[in-house]
């Protein structure tokens, strides 16, 4: 798992370069998640872009009926999509790289392949060591979170397939 580093300015123009340097005590952690669509997984290697908090939201299809005498009937359909949220930051630059497009930038790019009006194939979601999901990229916000390291902070959400057959 990588580490990433600022640059310090010292008046040489670094402001907002990262690197990624890596821990070999981490090597064995587990992810919390990833996104796989086209132009590979999100990552900062290629997007410069890491993902810092993963939400997971599942729910069924039912109905209540309450009737006069108290008794309540139960009707269900299966289950209902669900939806996950992944929050992370995206950096401007790389350490030792000259002016190019931003991590957001990189993101975005995705985003604009994988959105559910470009693709009509699901992108596939692992949460930990194996829990899969299908589904479809349906929006992205980024909002600057620190204009003196120039991060972006972003939220892509996914619509998640129910399961088949569970």
């Amino acid at each position: 798992m990588p580490i990433i580093m600022y640059a310090q300015d010292g008046g040489q123009g670094t402001t907002g370069r990262v690197i990624a340097v890596t821990d070999k005590a981490a090597a064995g952690a587990i992810s919390l998640g990833n996104v796989q669509g086209a132009g590979g997984k999100i990552s900062f290697s290629t997007h410069r872009t890491i993902i810092t908090r993963v939400g997971l939201s599942l729910a069924g299809n039912y109905q209540f009926l309450h009737t006069l005498g108290n008794d309540v009937y139960i009707y269900t359909f299966g289950d209902r999509m669900g939806q996950a949220v992944f929050h992370g930051i995206s950096f401007a630059q790389a350490c030792g790289a000259g002016p190019s497009v931003t991590g957001f930038e990189l993101l975005e790019n995705w985003y604009q392949q994988n959105r559910i009006a470009a693709r009509k194939k699901p992108v596939k979601i692992t949460l930990g060591a194996g829990l899969v999901f299908d589904g479809f990229v349906v929006s992205l916000r980024g909002d600057v979170q620190d204009s003196i390291h120039r991060t972006v902070q972003y939220e892509l959400t996914i619509s998640l397939l129910p399961p088949a057959g569970k």
